[in-house]
């Protein structure tokens, strides 16, 4: 292991992973909650979350948030000020790797097939959660 600092952005699909199901992801978050890692959030990442918890899930508004809270609580947020457009299929998408660069992440940790495709952004690793505990932790 790296004496680098370990600094994270997990995406909105493992955060909602995290939340429903006790598997990688759940470990994933909770290693960043107990700061064994910096997890790395942006303004924009946190609408998706609610907006996916909410919408998509039918999650209650105050639970969404309050869950939210908890994550902003542990995490350093972050304003991306440089916007990129490496993710054609789901532009959508770029915000994470926008908190990634703002941030200095030197992982992004995600599920989603369009952003493991790149593999690596500007030095930062993008791993799957298996891949992160195993390697990064």
């Amino acid at each position: 292991m790296s004496s680098v600092p370990i600094r994270a952005v997990l995406d909105t699909n493992v955060m909602v992973s995290a939340l429903f199901w006790r598997g990688v992801p759940y470990s994933v978050l909770r290693k960043g909650i107990e700061r064994r890692y910096a997890i790395l959030i942006s303004p924009a990442i946190i609408e998706e979350i609610f907006s996916t918890l909410v919408r998509k899930f039918a999650f209650p508004s105050r639970d969404a948030r309050e869950f939210l809270e908890m994550i902003v609580a542990r995490s350093t947020v972050v304003i991306p000020t440089t916007r990129v457009r490496a993710i054609r299929t789901d532009p959508a998408d770029n915000k994470i790797l926008e908190c990634a660069i703002a941030g200095g992440a030197t992982h992004i940790v995600t599920g989603d097939k369009d952003i493991l495709t790149l593999e690596t952004y500007q030095k930062i690793k993008i791993v799957t959660p298996a891949r992160f505990l195993k390697h990064a932790l």
